[in-house]
Formats: structure tokens, C-alpha cells, sequence
């Protein structure tokens, strides 16, 4: 590579590039500098040496000497015994290694799949090539024209070159949990750009969650070290499970240490109460000896008393006096034990009680922080409860899946005679035991016997209230006679049921929304004897049909009475009721002949942005499915019976055709199916209360419940649409 640079006095050295190397150079190698003479130019040919130790020289001739450029940037003369001792690195004698080429407008480089063009701001659209220099190591350069050298590439640029982009995508295609591409070129460079050893490298330092792209579609921050954030919190995990093991085993050696001491404190315990009784032996024989002195120096002071008035001394028992005299000394030996035995005694309960102080003031602090992890963990679990159900919400609506509840009744027996057959494990699991079996049933929420209306009312609530908001609701209540369905839907004066509480839950909605006008109207009907019949309607008796038109179904001549206040509905509701078809069967005082249809139409138009909603709450009570030897049904009674079992079980023909998916749903195989034909057709937000018995004598029912449940359970119906239109009168929309 030729290049000509030129200077005046007191310019500063100029900075070059050869070989790939920055090179501060001056024109003489001495202390002080030399300037060329006026219009002299220093011409340098720079050239690249390989010595055999590895290293690379960059050299040049200067003034027809060979010098070369030493690891501390100074000027050198070539040494001549280096010729022996390595090669220089040109064109002719390595191609694919050229670093540097003539100083012309285009570089002389063969044209393969190496050679490559990319745009940089200003210098424009420019060479590159991928080169092969010693040990066939890979170097990215880039030509350029204003100082005729090849230049190494930025890695913000090596990105856009096609060899290099080629690879990158290579390796995010193995590893779509890597997006950072200037990650991988970086990797690229360490690794020769060879993209498999780039993948084993990452796979051997992250492992398999790389192959595993990131969940959300679009890419932040976030995402793009998502797998070193799992990577540091395992690490974390295992750190910590590595101090737990430490502690553990820490806490085994103090107690080992603790049990030592504990028996090293025994036996000292022994060895000192032996010696406090050779004390105290030792301090009764000085007593003893002391007394004896004591009264030897006392005979030694006394009078000598003339022999002819000698007093003759009464005579004393020798035995008898050391008997006492042993007696006394064991006494005295008693004494000093006892003492010291209470001494001691006294100083070990002074100690046991500071430790049991210190002992309850530590089991006070543990139990108040164990309380507050124990608080703080039911916090945890009851924020991920909420969190875990309102996900399962939203992917229920998202999914359609029709929301089964399960209620269970009281038993009617005795509490002394009654079995179940019922057990309820959890919130969501039910488990009928059958002849030694154990049947598991899942749903969306269980309902024990011990639960209130307001309970039950609580788990169809977000489903109730969306029908404001344009979208159709239709609640079901199926089970056999005498399950409680009718008190579920309809309850009584003093406690409600659904019914009663959904309509009282829309009218304070309606009410809250000051800018929307809402419209309400409310009809019945029963299907009786697979029969239409109108429960609000002042002349009984007129014939009713069903007209279907596309999706849509209507009851032609149905009564519907607009409705503006509680008060308005329950007066509705209890005409309906008393029309309705009831009777007595052996299973039943008051069981239901028919099937309760209560419909209430809610329409709102909203005067802010010009739109009507109209949505339908459908409130519907099954009649009691039943066998005709239970019941014991004749006559009139028997014909009702048939009637109702016919339409049930064209009903659970429709859910088991929906379950499976089946291109024809038998709707219209009753009159019961045909009405709720919109309801489950994927138009509406669907609940089915499935009301069982506990009582051992209905465990066959119970079980048959309980499976239609679990079929309706597995029912999609898709997301259901909201009904709202432009208002027909509102000027903006003209």
C-alpha cells in the first residue's frame, strides 16, 4: 500500500493505518523530529511481516531503509536476521490474507461470495470483503477510497454486510430466543464467524431456553435478556438452596456441639458435687481438730489442783463418747453438703431460668417473624389466586366455554341416618362415591349445601352485568326434581334467588350510567307438554310458535311488559309464577311441570356517542329430570313427565353435538332446544347451574347430573359479539 503524506513545521505527527493497525508517525526516529524540505514528499510503503513467534510488524522503507513499527509504537530498524525468521504478507504470496492493496479506486480483490457493498453516511456506498489472514482467521474490512487502505468495519455496519447478515440469521434461526443482532456479530467475530460454534457456545452457556422464542410478539428491552434474567433468578435459586445447605449443616454441627456440651456439663456437674463432699468431709475434720486444740489448750491453763483435795471424775462410757463424737461429725459433714448442695442448686436454677428468658424472648421473635411470613405468604397466595382466576376469566371469554356451576342441596334426612354420597375436595372439584368408586367431576366453582343466594348470585355476577353492555346472557339451572333449581333461579320473598338478584344488579347498572337511556321489558313463558305458553298474557290460552329466521329466534304474540323499577319486575314475576304449571309427585310436593323461560330486554342509547346497545338476559328453569319409577307418575302427571324428559334429553343431544363439534346440532328436535337455539350457537355468555342431591338414594340422578355438567363443561362456543348499532335518530350519524 503506497500513500503520500507530507508536512510542515510544527504540524502534528500524522496518524495512518496499516496493516489494521494505528500508527502514530513521525518522520525521524531520533529525539528531535526533521522536517522535509519545501514541496519534498516522504513516500512510504507499508508492508506486513509474520515473525515466526506470531506476532505482526507492520514495516516500510524510509529513505531506502526497512524499518518497522515495534510494540511500543516506535520506528526500528529491520533487523537482517529476520529475514530467516519469518515472511512478509503480500498479495502474491497470500491472496485470500491481503490486508492492503494499491493506492487506486478500486481494490484488486477476487469476486465471490466474501466481496459485498454497504452504505455509510458519508462516504457512501462502499466495498467490503471478508478476509483470510494467518491461521485463517476471518477479518471484515471495508475499501476506502479517500486514503487507499482497507479499513477494519464498525459492528453497527458489519451488521448489514450480506456474509455476515447470512450467519446472523442462520444462528436466530436455531435460537429464536436470541433477537440481539449485535450480540450475535459480536459472537460471530469471537467465533470466526463460524454460526454452529456460535450456537454451541450460547446453547453450553444458557442452555435450552433459547430455543424457545418470546412470547409476546413484539421485542422490548425486556424480551431481548429475558433468558438472562431467568438464567440470574436460577442462579439466584440455587444460590440461596446452597446457603440453605450451609446453614443446615451448621446448625447440625452446633447441635452435635450443643449435645457435647451437654454431657460435658453432666459429668464436671458429677465431679464438683463429689468434691463439695470431700469439702465438706475435709471442713468437719478441721472442726473437729479444732475443738480438740481448743480444749487441750484449755487443760494446759487450768489450776493444779493439791492432791489432798483430788475430786474424783465421774466416769464416762468411751464407746458412747465416740459414738457422739462420730455422730457429730457426720452431722457437721451433712451440713456442709446440704449448703453447698443448695448453693449450687440456687446458682443452676439462676442460670436455667436466664436461659428459658432467653430461650422464650427468641421463640417470641421467631414466632412473630414466622407470622409475618406466614402473612406475607397467604397475601402472596391470595394476590396469585385473584391473579390465576381473573387469567382463567379472561381466556374462558376469549375461549366461549360455557361456565358450569355446581350447587348440592341439604340432605332431607335426619342428621343422625344420613350418608352422602357427595364429597367436596375443593372449591372446583366434587367427588360422588359410588359402590366403593370414587368419581371425580370438575367445575367452575362447587357450591357447598352451607352456601348462601348472595354466594351463589356472587359467581354469575361478571357475566350478568356485560348484558348492559350489548351482549347476551343466558342462565341455566338443570337437575333433578327436588334439587333446588327453582330456589336457585327464583329463591323466595325473603331471600332471592338469581332471577330476582341479576334484574336488581341491572337496574342499579342502568341507574349509575347517567349519559345512557335504558329501556327494560320482561317476558315469560313455560313450555309445557312441549307447548308454548304465555305467562304474562290477560287472555290465557292463545296458541304460541317459534319463527326462526337465520340466527335469529322470536315468539310472535308474546307478551312484553316495559319495566322501570324493582317493583314493576317482581310484580311480573309473581303473575308468571302463579300461572305457571306446578304439581305434586312423590319426589316433590311442589315440583315444576314445565320449563321456565324469563327473558328481559335491555336497550340503552347512549347519548354521548350516538350508539344503542341491546342485550337480552335469558333466565331460564328446567323442570326436574326424573324416573318414572321413582315418581310414581300416572295419568295427567305421566304425560307431563314424558314431555319433560323428551326435551331434556334433546338437550344434552345438543351439548354432546356441540362438544364433539358435529356440522349438524339437532335444535330443533324440541321446542326447549329451538328457543335456546341463540343462546347456544355462540351468540350469548352462557352459565349452567347443575343442582344435585346428596342423599345415597338419589346417588344414581346425582351421578347423571353431574355427567351432563361435565359434557356442557367441554363445550366452546367462541367470544361472544356485542349487539351495538348506530342510533336510527341521532343527527350526527345522518
Amino acid at each position: 500500500m503506497g500513500s503520500g503524506a507530507s508536512s510542515t513545521e510544527g504540524s502534528r505527527p500524522e496518524r495512518l493505518e496499516a496493516g489494521g493497525l494505528s500508527l502514530w508517525t513521525l518522520h525521524t526516529c531520533g529525539s528531535e523530529p526533521r522536517h522535509p524540505a519545501e514541496g519534498e514528499d516522504v513516500s512510504l510503503d507499508f508492508e506486513s511481516f509474520l515473525h515466526n513467534n506470531g506476532t505482526l510488524f507492520s514495516c516500510f522503507r524510509r529513505h531506502g531503509d526497512r524499518v518497522y513499527v515495534d510494540e511500543s509504537q516506535n520506528l526500528q530498524p529491520f533487523p537482517e536476521d529476520w529475514f530467516s525468521q519469518g515472511r512478509f504478507i503480500t498479495a502474491n504470496n497470500q491472496g485470500s490474507g491481503q490486508l492492503q492493496t494499491p493506492s487506486s479506486s478500486q481494490p484488486e480483490v477476487a469476486e465471490d461470495d466474501r466481496t459485498g457493498s454497504i452504505y455509510i453516511q458519508g462516504k457512501g456506498t462502499v466495498m467490503t470483503y471478508m478476509f483470510e489472514v494467518m491461521e485463517r482467521v476471518n477479518v471484515c474490512r471495508f475499501w476506502d477510497p479517500q486514503s487507499g487502505v482497507w479499513l477494519l468495519l464498525p459492528l453497527q455496519w458489519e451488521i448489514n454486510v450480506e456474509f455476515v447478515k447470512a450467519r446472523v440469521q442462520r444462528v436466530m434461526s436455531i435460537l429464536p430466543g436470541l433477537v440481539d443482532q449485535k450480540e450475535i456479530t459480536a459472537a460471530l467475530r469471537q467465533c470466526n464467524y463460524d454460526p454452529e460454534e456460535v450456537i454451541s457456545v450460547y446453547l453450553t452457556m444458557f442452555g435450552e431456553i433459547l430455543l424457545q422464542a418470546s412470547p409476546s410478539g413484539d421485542h422490548n428491552y425486556a424480551d431481548l435478556n429475558s433468558f438472562r434474567a431467568l438464567l440470574e433468578r436460577d442462579r439466584v435459586i440455587e444460590d440461596l438452596r446452597q446457603k440453605v445447605q450451609l446453614k443446615e449443616k451448621e446448625a447440625d454441627h452446633l447441635l452435635q456441639r450443643n449435645s457435647y456440651l451437654e454431657r460435658e456439663v453432666s459429668y464436671l456437674s458429677q465431679v464438683v458435687h463429689h468434691l463439695n463432699q470431700k469439702l465438706a468431709e475435709l471442713e468437719a475434720d478441721q472442726q473437729e481438730a479444732r475443738e480438740k486444740i481448743r480444749s487441750l489448750l484449755q487443760n494446759r491453763r487450768a489450776p493444779k489442783v493439791p492432791l489432798a483435795k483430788t475430786i474424783s471424775k465421774p466416769t464416762v462410757d468411751p464407746d458412747r463418747l465416740l459414738q457422739v463424737s462420730r455422730l457429730t461429725r457426720e452431722l457437721n459433714v451433712s451440713n456442709k453438703q446440704l449448703r453447698s448442695t443448695v448453693r449450687q442448686a440456687l446458682t443452676d436454677m439462676k442460670n436455667q431460668q436466664e436461659q428459658l428468658r432467653g430461650a422464650v424472648e427468641k421463640m417470641d421473635r421467631v414466632e412473630q417473624e414466622a407470622a409475618g411470613e406466614v402473612e406475607e405468604l397467604r397475601s402472596l397466595y391470595r394476590k396469585e389466586a385473584v391473579e390465576r382466576r381473573s387469567l382463567y376469566n379472561k381466556l374462558l371469554e376469549l375461549q366461549g366455554n360455557i361456565r358450569v356451576f355446581c350447587r348440592c342441596r341439604r340432605s332431607s334426612a335426619s342428621s343422625s341416618t344420613f350418608s352422602s354420597c357427595l364429597e367436596k375436595t375443593d372449591d372446583q372439584e366434587v367427588v360422588v362415591v359410588q359402590k366403593g368408586s370414587r368419581k371425580k367431576f370438575h367445575f367452575d366453582k362447587v357450591f357447598p349445601p352451607s352456601s348462601t343466594q348472595e354466594e351463589v348470585f356472587a359467581g354469575t355476577l361478571p357475566v350478568i352485568t356485560s348484558c348492559v353492555d350489548g351482549y347476551n346472557v343466558c342462565i341455566l339451572a338443570y337437575g333433578q326434581t327436588g334439587s333446588g333449581k327453582t330456589f336457585t333461579m327464583m329463591g323466595n320473598k325473603e331471600n332471592p334467588g338469581v332471577n330476582v338478584r341479576s334484574i336488581r344488579e341491572l337496574l342499579r347498572i342502568c341507574a349509575e350510567k347517567e349519559k345512557v337511556c335504558y329501556t327494560l321489558k320482561i317476558s315469560m313463558l313455560e313450555i309445557y307438554n312441549d307447548g308454548l305458553n304465555d305467562l304474562l298474557t290477560k287472555s290465557p290460552g292463545a296458541a304460541l310458535d317459534i319463527r326462526v329466521q337465520g340466527k335469529s329466534v322470536s315468539v310472535p304474540g308474546l307478551t312484553q311488559i316495559q319495566v322501570q323499577t324493582e317493583e314493576d319486575i317482581l310484580v311480573a314475576m309473581e303473575t308468571g309464577e302463579k300461572n305457571r304449571k306446578i304439581a305434586s309427585t312423590k319426589m316433590n310436593i311442589q315440583s315444576s311441570r314445565s320449563h321456565l323461560v324469563v327473558a328481559l330486554q335491555v336497550e340503552g342509547s347512549d347519548r354521548v356517542s350516538g350508539l344503542t346497545s341491546r342485550g337480552t338476559l335469558t333466565l331460564c328453569d328446567l323442570a326436574g329430570s326424573e324416573r318414572i319409577s321413582r315418581t310414581e307418575a300416572e295419568g295427567q302427571r305421566l304425560v307431563e313427565a314424558a314431555a319433560i324428559n323428551k326435551s331434556l334429553t334433546a338437550l344434552g343431544q345438543v351439548f354432546g353435538a356441540l362438544k364433539c363439534n358435529a356440522l349438524h346440532v339437532p335444535f330443533r328436535n324440541s321446542k326447549l332446544t329451538l328457543l335456546l337455539q341463540p343462546c347456544l350457537s355462540g351468540d350469548a355468555k352462557c352459565c349452567v347451574f347443575v343442582n344435585v342431591s346428596p342423599d345415597v338414594k338419589d346417588e344414581a340422578e346425582t351421578l347423571s347430573t353431574l355427567q351432563f355438567g361435565s359434557t356442557v363443561r367441554q363445550v366452546v362456543l367462541g367470544k361472544a359479539p356485542q349487539n351495538v348499532a348506530p342510533t336510527k335518530n341521532n343527527k350526527s350519524n345522518k
